[in-house]
């Protein structure tokens, strides 16, 4: 069997064990996209497919990857998608406008969601952003007024 075949067959368990051991975040599907990617690097993944261990070594990659605050998942997921504008440590109506956006944000496209995150805590402009990131500064420019507007709308 192929890897191609395999997630074919098995993706929607995948994504309902990554629902499980995310407790239902926005990030479930990040994390088993990040998991299905790093497995089909793995120089033995052809034999891991052959034994049909492949749902147990990528459920036991979300559970790993999920728990890791110093992982390469926590880094690039988990870290970016805390609070734009600061830790919130007390109830403060500043702190919930922080918790709708942040909300907000996670019902946006992942591509959107991301260059506005990198735009703001980066503190970049567009010409910056889009020479650190190769996308052309125009799209750059709609894609932040558009998640701008979608958050000003929504809150």
């Amino acid at each position: 069997m192929t890897y191609n075949e395999y997630l074919k067959q098995d993706y929607d368990a995948l994504v309902e064990a990554a629902n499980k051991i995310s407790g239902n975040s926005p990030l479930a599907l990040d994390l088993l996209h990040y998991c299905i990617v790093d497995f089909s690097y793995k120089k033995n993944m052809q034999e891991i497919l052959d034994s049909g261990g492949t749902r147990f070594y990528i459920i036991r990659m979300m559970m790993t990857q999920q728990r890791s605050v110093t992982g390469p998942f926590y880094r690039n997921y988990v870290k970016r998608s805390l609070p734009i504008l600061g830790d919130a440590k007390e109830e403060k109506e500043e702190d919930l406008d922080v918790s709708r956006i942040k909300l907000l944000l996670d019902q946006l496209p992942w591509y959107d969601r991301e260059l506005f995150k990198l735009f703001t805590e980066g503190q970049h402009n567009y010409k910056t952003l889009s020479e650190l990131t190769l996308i052309p500064r125009t799209s750059i420019s709609l894609t932040i007024r558009r998640v701008r507007e979608y958050i000003k709308n929504n809150i």
